[in-house]
């Protein structure tokens, strides 16, 4: 019996003869009439084309190009990578050789198999071992470029390199917290960190006197005293010779040193009766406590709205000179059964000259200064205020914040925005 793989592939005289003389015909023959292979046009014209090109050697004409045109009538230039049809039938054509050599194919002598990852046929006999696979002897017709392939791995690239940007690219208010403590801490000019004197709020309590800028440097505010029965003179001659400081401070100062947005290299920490003004000119300073213990602040915040101060009438408060709306014109510390509700400030001004910048950080009392510590050296908090009154991203303006300080227990003091002022510079 002899059957053509179609018009479109037919064989001239000569090819033909030397095909159907060929004992492997024979064998292609039988299986093609089994029953199935007589259900299958396709597989049975499959197997014909490659047979035949490989009974006569044409094994260039072998390649998924050649018989997705030959076999499956598609157009010669196709785009195989595209297109599966061979492929698919490539499979379903091992099958069914399997199947057939199983069943009523198996007392054949020469077997033909179609290696997986080639579609040239090996022609075997039952000794010979199956082959797991065979290297394509034709050519490769090599598949024009799948653009729209190449064009979504360009966009999954981009898409993916825009969203590391997005993820890694701070955020306003991570520029903004940045861009304020390189203000308060520049590497143009040193910054002086100055701690309270404790030794002088005692003295001032058991005095009850005050004392200004001008004492304070001048260190007559010590004749000031007059002792009392409860009070021995070594006691506060002691207060007079040391510099005391608090823990708050000292913490404040640790924090500060270790804060990722702070070049604290060019810092230097003094206590407050060891400065002298000399250490101001040319220098940023961070002021700790309000003026009752860091006398300094006098220099800074007397044009400021917000100020903190002293009575003997009115002890520890805070005075808003020009309220807004439903401000307060005084705000003072109050304490409960569990809970001490307390006010804090943070004030940034400008320092000796405009070029300098002075931070000063003041509490009605220990929970305030430690809510205000956390409020400034939390970046989220700090962060999101610095957003509300910042224009542009190159400078932080000056301002004063007003702070409520919320401490419940022994739990950390909480401290929300009750009021600021932005200064006209």
């Amino acid at each position: 019996m002899s059957t053509s793989s179609g018009a479109r592939d037919a064989l001239n005289p000569t090819d033909r003869a030397r095909v159907e003389s060929d004992p492997r015909w024979a064998v292609v023959q039988r299986i093609l009439a089994s029953p199935g292979f007589q259900k299958s046009a396709r597989l049975s014209a499959f197997l014909l084309y490659v047979c035949e090109r490989a009974i006569l050697g044409r094994v260039d004409e072998v390649s998924e190009q050649h018989v997705g045109s030959h076999v499956f009538e598609r157009p010669p230039d196709y785009n195989a990578s595209e297109d599966n049809i061979v492929r698919s039938h490539a499979r379903l054509l091992r099958k069914k050789l399997d199947e057939y050599y199983a069943d009523e194919g198996s007392h054949e002598a020469i077997r033909i198999q179609i290696p997986k990852g080639a579609y040239l046929p090996v022609f075997g006999t039952v000794s010979d071992p199956v082959p797991e696979a065979a290297l394509e002897i034709a050519p490769a017709v090599r598949p024009r470029p799948d653009l729209r392939r190449w064009a979504g791995v360009v966009l999954l690239v981009v898409i993916a390199g825009y969203a590391l940007y997005r993820w890694t690219r701070p955020s306003r208010p991570q520029i903004l917290v940045r861009q304020f403590w390189g203000q308060v801490f520049s590497a143009e000019r040193p910054t002086m960190v100055v701690s309270s004197d404790t030794a002088l709020v005692l003295f001032e309590g058991y005095t009850h006197s005050s004392v200004t800028l001008s004492e304070y440097l001048a260190r007559d505010f010590w004749q000031k005293f007059q002792p009392q029965p409860d009070i021995q003179g070594n006691w506060i001659s002691g207060l007079r010779d040391r510099p005391f400081t608090n823990n708050v401070d000292l913490s404040f100062c640790w924090r500060l040193a270790r804060q990722p947005d702070i070049d604290f290299r060019r810092a230097v920490v003094r206590p407050a009766r060891e400065l002298g003004m000399a250490d101001l000119k040319g220098s940023n300073a961070v002021l700790i406590g309000a003026r009752r213990a860091n006398p300094w602040v006098e220099l800074f915040d007397q044009k400021n709205n917000f100020q903190g101060l002293f009575t003997e009438e009115i002890r520890d408060y805070i005075q808003n000179r020009a309220p807004h709306g439903s401000e307060l014109p005084l705000y003072r510390w109050s304490r409960g059964a569990s809970a001490t509700h307390s006010y804090a400030l943070i004030e940034f001004n400008r320092g000796l000259t405009s070029n300098e910048h002075v931070l000063i950080l003041s509490g009605l009392n220990t929970p305030g200064t430690e809510g205000a510590a956390d409020f400034l050296l939390n970046p989220s908090t700090l962060g999101r205020f610095l957003e509300t009154i910042t224009l542009s991203d190159d400078r932080v303006p000056h301002f004063e914040l007003l702070l409520g300080v919320d401490n419940i227990n022994v739990t950390a003091p909480r401290a929300e925005v009750m009021a600021y002022r932005v200064q006209k510079d």
